[in-house]
């Protein structure tokens, strides 16, 4: 079998379920390759584009820098431009104008105009048409112009219309010597000098063709980036799938761990990282593998003798049940029981019973067969089940275990103890009947053997007072089964009170089997034929949850009600308890501190050796825990520090006769005292009378239950002080 999940895994998967159910299923998965080749082709286009956008930036400022540089030098060539304007051969100066722009294919146009500011000549031919010279030019023109005749800088440099033109403008006059001034050149002073302003000229400078071919190369730069990346997609693309190919091969073999098989296998990879994640999931493969054994043995084997456990036993002996009529063999089923192992238990302790507990355990194995199913059953009770075997060879067996268990003897504190048992055997042949009722038939052929004098074997035959047994305990088994199906069950409450104050604030649920007269019918009477036929683990469910459901009815109008309940052993083997209380008391709405649960001694001692799991999940849910017949049996006070208890309640059989007994007050006085040093509680059952609760009190006793406080009702009493403490109150006072 596959072991379940803890609850918390199991409540983390549940609600991750009912998420995916609230979004509509598991989104569709993308591809890591094309998720890390988009990041990366994301990552260069960006900055692709703004190295393109930089560097045309930055070629457009040098190109405009570079243009203004050429255009300044062009005011060099202004006078030799202005020829028409002072030489007297004025076609010959425009024709050699004309040749001269020809000769600079960024020389759009000439213009020139008169002192004035008015254009003297139209466009040459062969010059560019296009943004004709204005008429004139403007008054502040003529006038800065005028004013920079003589000047170092005597030009002006404008922007065009269009980006990449420039309009160069510059005067043009003629500059003689005055009279005699040449002859006078070497006196020392500077010779006289006359300026004729002579008109202006305009230069028109197109630099467009250099704007175009930055764009055209921008252009094709940027073309080239993205076929780069295209290539560099298709390439990367197939080599990171490549490189990323053991990962991609890891997706079968996590799927297959998913689905829980832990025989998987992971392909080796040359990456280092790739490496270390094969290596961490085989790690944690075989970690899994070793914890679902190690869960799968605790689910299916006991803890203290590594035996199979009830519920597996109950199993093979179902597959075994189904399998004899096609085969047409029989089994047998051995029930064992440890002759006074009780007494041993007592009188030397827990440690000494559970080694002898391992002892037999030990020596069953040893007599059997390999094929042989071998359980601890409970306590000190074994079960064999015997396949393909006739009643001889199935008694032989059972004798062969009787004799090898005589021959232990247990050795503690200078006492010796012989270890014997009592056998019952039961023959498996027909599949009409239950697996249970195959147990009980053996259970009954044990405790005959028990009645028989002990240390012996008994077959189970189907007569006498042993059948008159079975038809009893089946009948009763059919009555339990309807009365889970059909909620026959019925829950009444007897309360607890307060033996300072009188206060009842908690009752004890208990279990009662409603007939169909109306009657209301103890669990001793059906709780046997229930635990022999499997049903316990059911019926401690159903009083769990109506315990929880009556606690949230009654307790909803605020007041602090508290119920406790008795839960058998059986149900402490499900591993589902503790996720199953979390859940109903989320359901119901219920505060965890007000449920107690009541368990035996043996369960509780389990516990404090460290092997039952399900108790402390209680407890960390914040539930309160009361053990239940303290003293009974398995009472030691070197275990009481130990258990996980809030409460102890005292058995009946010491509260009984209490007023009578002064053994029994000394020993009730002890407890108490002792319970006060380990934070716990004590409960007296059984209270019959004022006396008694009287006594009670004075030795220190917490809290007293009986039918002199109240008998078990259909409902729980009002909160508050009971009628019987408060009578007693006033005959004191």
């Amino acid at each position: 079998m596959r072991p379940r999940l803890p609850s918390r895994w199991q409540d983390r998967w549940a609600r991750l379920a009912r998420r995916r159910r609230k979004g509509g299923g598991r989104r569709r998965s993308a591809s890591l390759v094309n998720y890390i080749l988009s990041v990366q082709l994301a990552i260069t286009a960006v900055i692709g584009a703004l190295a393109l956008l930089g560097l045309a930036w930055t070629s457009q400022a040098i190109m405009d820098e570079n243009l203004e540089r050429w255009a300044t030098r062009w005011s060099a060539q202004l006078n030799e431009l202005g020829a028409p304007l002072y030489l007297d051969d004025e076609a010959a100066a425009i024709l050699n104008v004309e040749s001269f722009a020809a000769a600079y294919p960024e020389v759009a146009r000439v213009d020139w105009f008169d002192p004035d500011g008015r254009r003297l000549f139209p466009v040459p031919p062969g010059t560019s048409p296009a943004d004709s010279a204005p008429a004139a030019l403007g008054a502040d023109r003529v006038e800065a112009l005028t004013a920079s005749i003589g000047t170092a800088s005597p030009e002006l440099l404008e922007q065009g219309a269009k980006k990449g033109r420039y309009r160069l403008l510059g005067p043009i006059w003629a500059e003689s010597f005055v009279g005699d001034a040449l002859l006078n050149l070497g006196a020392g002073e500077p010779p006289a000098t006359a300026r004729e302003h002579l008109g202006f000229v305009a230069v028109e400078l197109d630099y467009s063709w250099y704007q175009s071919e930055l764009a055209y190369r921008l252009a094709f730069g940027a073309g080239f980036l993205a076929l780069v990346l295209a290539l560099s997609w298709i390439i990367g693309r197939k080599r990171l799938k490549r490189a990323m190919q053991p990962l991609s091969r890891l997706r079968q073999p996590l799927s297959e761990l998913a689905r829980g098989n832990m025989s998987v296998g992971f392909a080796p990879s040359r990456y280092e990282e790739i490496q270390s994640i094969v290596h961490a999931l085989e790690t944690t493969t075989v970690a899994l593998a070793q914890r679902d054994r190690r869960l799968s043995h605790l689910a299916t084997h006991d803890s203290l003798t590594g035996l199979h456990n009830r519920h597996a036993f109950v199993e093979a002996l179902t597959r075994e049940v189904r399998r004899l009529p096609d085969t047409g063999a029989q089994s047998a089923v051995l029930f064992i029981d440890l002759d006074q192992f009780k007494y041993i238990n007592d009188t030397c302790g827990h440690p000494a019973g559970d080694e002898l507990l391992r002892m037999a355990a030990r020596s069953i194995r040893a007599t059997t067969r390999s094929d042989d199913v071998v359980a601890r059953f409970g306590g000190d009770e074994f079960a064999v089940l015997a396949k393909n075997v006739t009643r001889k060879q199935a008694r032989d067996i059972g004798e062969n275990i009787l004799r090898h268990m005589s021959m232990l003897t247990h050795v503690h504190d200078s006492k010796v103890f012989h270890l014997q048992c009592s056998i019952g055997v039961a023959m498996v042949r027909r599949s009409d009947l239950d697996p249970h009722e195959f147990l009980s038939q053996a259970d009954i052929a044990c405790h005959a053997a028990k009645e028989n004098g002990r240390n012996r074997l008994e077959i189970y035959r189907v007569s006498g007072r042993e059948d008159r047994q079975m038809a009893r305990e089946i009948d009763w088994v059919q009555r339990v089964r309807r009365a889970l199906e059909q909620s026959d069950f019925v829950l009444v409450y007897q309360p607890m009170i307060e033996v300072g104050t009188g206060r009842t604030g908690q009752f004890e649920a208990l279990l009662r089997l409603e007939m169909d007269d109306g009657r209301l019918i103890s669990p001793d009477v059906f709780l046997p034929a229930a635990a022999r036929f499997g049903l316990m683990v059911d019926i401690d469910h159903w009083v769990l949850e109506n315990v929880i459901r009556a606690l949230a009815e009654h307790g909803g109008d605020g007041t602090p009600l508290r119920f406790s309940m008795n839960l058998s052993a059986s149900v402490f083997e499900d591993q589902r308890l503790g996720r199953d209380v979390a859940a109903l008391l989320d359901r119901y709405d219920v505060p965890p501190e007000r449920i107690t649960f009541e368990i035996t001694e043996q369960t509780a001692v389990r516990f404090a050796m460290g092997s039952d799991r399900q108790i402390s999940m209680l407890r960390e849910l914040g539930c309160r825990i009361a053990i239940d017949d303290f003293g009974k049996g398995y009472s030691s006070f070197s275990y009481l520090k130990e258990l996980p208890a809030d409460y102890i309640k005292i058995d009946g059989s010491f509260i009984e006769n209490l007023e009578h007994d002064e053994m029994s007050q000394t020993l009730v006085r002890v407890i108490g005292e002792v319970a006060r040093v380990v934070g716990m509680e004590t409960i007296a059952e059984s209270v019959q009378s004022a006396r008694t609760l009287k006594l009670l009190a004075r030795l220190g006793i917490d809290h007293a239950q009986g039918h002199f406080i109240g008998r078990p009702a259909r409902a729980p009493a009002a909160f508050g002080t009971t009628r019987v403490w408060r009578a007693g109150a006033a005959r004191r006072a």
